[in-house]
This record gives structure tokens, C-alpha cells and sequence, in this order.
């Protein structure tokens, strides 16, 4: 499969869909260019290891805020299993 980045083609192997492939090709290409027009002076040996922090800090942020969200859930399921034992443990009105 190949994927066109800042010009250049690639032909990659992948056991990825070639949708999600050229997405994240899309996205490289994007942000590459982003930081080529900031930085025209830059190498592209540069370029690209500023994209690669730039992703991989995307990829912490986003596992760092999937984990608040499990920890988020974990304690309010904790809190409705509670609440639900709590109720359960008062009988039911009567006439």
C-alpha cells in the first residue's frame, strides 16, 4: 500500500486497514507541514522528530486521561453498588 507524505510516497506493509493507514499517514503529512511552516529552516530529520514528540505526547495525554475516565468509572460504579445494597437492605413498604 502506498501513502504520500510531504511529497514523498511510501509503500508500506500493514495489517491495519488501508483506511486507518492513510488516516494516519493524513495525519503525519498534516503535522509535518504545520511545523515546516513554522519552521522553514528546518531539516526534516528535525521536522520529524518534532512530530514524533508531538504524537507521542497526544498518545500519553490521551492514555493519562483513559485511565481517569476507568478510575472515574470504577468509583462510581463502587458508589451505585452501594447504594443499590443500601436499598435492597430496607423491606419494602407495607399496607
Amino acid at each position: 500500500m502506498a501513502v504520500e507524505i510531504l511529497g514523498r510516497t511510501f509503500h508500506l506493509k500493514a495489517s491495519v486497514a488501508p483506511e486507518t493507514l492513510h488516516a494516519v499517514a493524513r495525519q503525519v503529512d498534516e503535522q509535518l507541514r504545520k511545523i515546516q511552516r513554522a519552521l522553514p529552516a528546518s531539516t526534516l530529520t528535525d521536522l520529524a522528530i518534532l512530530v514524533a514528540l508531538n504524537l507521542a505526547y497526544e498518545c500519553l495525554e490521551t492514555k493519562e486521561e483513559y485511565q481517569q475516565l476507568q478510575a472515574d468509572i470504577e468509583q462510581r460504579s463502587r458508589q451505585l453498588l452501594q447504594k443499590l445494597e443500601t436499598h435492597d437492605s430496607f423491606p419494602p413498604p407495607g399496607p
